[in-house]
């Protein structure tokens, strides 16, 4: 019996933190995806405008007016929402995660010869400082990019 109350209260302790990393590594996978296709639509179409502007100028002052909105419009959002350095920064934080979680899972990296409690420990002491690390970034970079406007 006492090995079996050992093991059920051992048995819980790894779950939640391994469903923590999952999670996260799932939503900044997202995340990244997401910021990364609206990125590349908002480029594209700036581009598919700028082509157009040349093109129909003769013909349409209209069109070229509504162009150049269009390509004033998606890069205020893009300078609003931040879709490539959210991007990047997402992304650079999913591989750091998944490396974490393949690293402890080999027993290899910073959880080479340690036991099962340290590795467990190290684990989410790493995974929470890659967390705190991203958030870190994130508010440094939406500071930098409201600040700088008012500056100028």
């Amino acid at each position: 019996m006492a090995p079996k109350k050992q093991e059920q209260s051992e048995a819980p302790k790894l779950p939640p933190l391994w469903e923590r990393l999952q999670g996260q590594i799932d939503w900044y996978d997202r995340k990244a995806t997401a910021n990364q296709h609206a990125y590349k639509a908002s480029k594209i179409a700036i581009i598919v405008c700028a082509v157009i502007i040349p093109i129909v100028a003769e013909y349409s002052p209209l069109a070229v007016g509504i162009a150049a909105g269009v390509i004033l419009l998606l890069e205020g959002l893009q300078q609003v929402n931040k879709w490539q350095e959210n991007w990047i920064l997402y992304r650079s934080t999913c591989e750091g995660l998944r490396n974490e979680q393949h690293h402890y899972n080999e027993k290899s990296g910073s959880y080479a010869k340690l036991t099962p409690e340290e590795a467990h420990r190290v684990l989410a002491e790493r995974v929470g400082a890659l967390a705190s690390a991203e958030h870190s970034k994130w508010i440094t970079a939406h500071r930098e990019k409201v600040e700088t406007p008012a500056g100028d």
